[in-house]
């Protein structure tokens, strides 16, 4: 290796960067350099959503391009899309070359709709969300209860904002379908059933996997009718239309009938009142010998870290919802009448406590 290529490799810049990266002599090792990724987050999240937002991830797809194609490509600003794109560049998602040319990198790639679900969760970082956990601290210092079904709350934004309600459900549903791929390794077979009811079922993302498993079965998605703007159409796309219908309505109120009722991470959205109305109306619904499924963050009882914990942060702040134990869910379900009989983790990575489980009851 020559000289000059010696001094190159030696200097040869991180992928991303950190704006907290300048740190003290003595400061700058690992673990530094990972607290100031952390605290770093909260202008890297934004970014890439920008990317993904403005289309900038599919005009640039398999391109090389200078800002201003970029640009009149997506209907943005110029001078502003130059600024994100080196931004992009400074995270890792976007690459430059000479003549001030574009392409996105690996990382950026993955953000784009040709990979499926990644770049799908983009949707989630709405402004109820974000304006949430901006206000973690006072949250935590008062303590106040959230409720998201009164006026104002993040079910009404859902229904006034049509759009960003079809985003959302999207990312619901790409968040989902990346649970599915581990209930499938999982091995995991839903109780027999002739009629399943996905109860808070979005877009029917669970529904269509439990009815490729229930080959004799039908089924309803019951939801809010906002969120079920792109449901018959998913449905749809997975071979399972004439099997299954959503329904709108509320599950506060009542929902329909069946033998096997299903709650996919809809629990947490509420505190333990309103989630025993939830429960109690499946329970009414239920015929005989009906099964009821949570598919749930469930937080060990053990302090042991998961992403549960995590997600039991935002559902506090956002919700006014909880994760919960298996213990908790139990003393939730069992007085409707119903009895545990399964507990199924899902999905561990490397050794680490599943961070969501399947809880099954049988109707007494």
């Amino acid at each position: 290796m020559s000289e000059a290529a010696a001094d190159r490799d030696d200097h040869r810049e991180p992928e991303a960067y950190s704006v907290l990266d300048l740190l003290p002599d003595g400061e700058n090792d690992a673990t530094a350099r990972q607290l100031a990724q952390l605290l770093a987050g909260y202008l890297q999240t934004p970014i890439a959503v920008a990317i993904i937002n403005l289309g900038i991830t599919e005009v640039l797809d398999g391109k090389s391009l200078t800002a201003g194609e970029i640009a009149e490509g997506t209907g943005s600003a110029p001078d502003a899309t130059a600024r994100l794109l080196r931004a992009g560049m400074a995270v890792g998602l976007v690459a430059g070359e000479s003549g001030g040319r574009f392409t996105l990198t690996e990382l950026g790639r993955r953000l784009g709709p040709a990979y499926g679900s990644i770049g799908e969760i983009a949707g989630m970082w709405l402004p109820p969300i974000r304006e949430a956990l901006g206000g973690l601290d006072e949250h935590v210092r008062s303590g106040r209860q959230v409720d998201p079904s009164v006026p104002g709350g993040f079910w009404e934004y859902l229904g006034t904002h049509p759009e960003e309600a079809v985003r959302f459900s999207r990312a619901m549903g790409a968040a989902t379908s990346r649970l599915l791929v581990s209930l499938t390794g999982s091995g995991y077979r839903p109780p027999s059933s002739k009629r399943v009811i996905d109860v808070g079922g979005n877009r029917g993302t669970v529904l269509a996997w439990l009815l490729r498993e229930l080959p004799e079965a039908g089924g309803v998605v019951f939801d809010r009718p906002e969120a079920l703007r792109t449901t018959a159409e998913y449905l749809a796309a997975m071979g399972v239309a004439d099997r299954a219908e959503p329904v709108g309505g509320s599950f506060f109120t009542e929902v329909p009938e069946g033998d096997l009722h299903v709650l996919s991470r809809v629990l947490h959205n509420w505190d333990d009142d309103k989630a025993r109305v939830i429960i109690g109306n499946c329970a009414k619904a239920a015929r005989p010998g009906g099964s009821l499924v949570l598919i749930e963050y469930v937080l060990p009882s053990e302090p042991v870290p998961t992403v549960g914990h995590l997600m039991d942060v935002l559902m506090m702040v956002l919700y006014g919802g909880r994760e919960r134990t298996v213990e908790e869910h139990r003393a939730l379900v069992e007085p409707s009448g119903y009895t545990f009989t399964r507990d199924i983790p899902v999905g561990a990575v490397g050794g680490r406590a599943a961070p969501v489980r399947i809880l099954e009851f049988r109707k007494d």
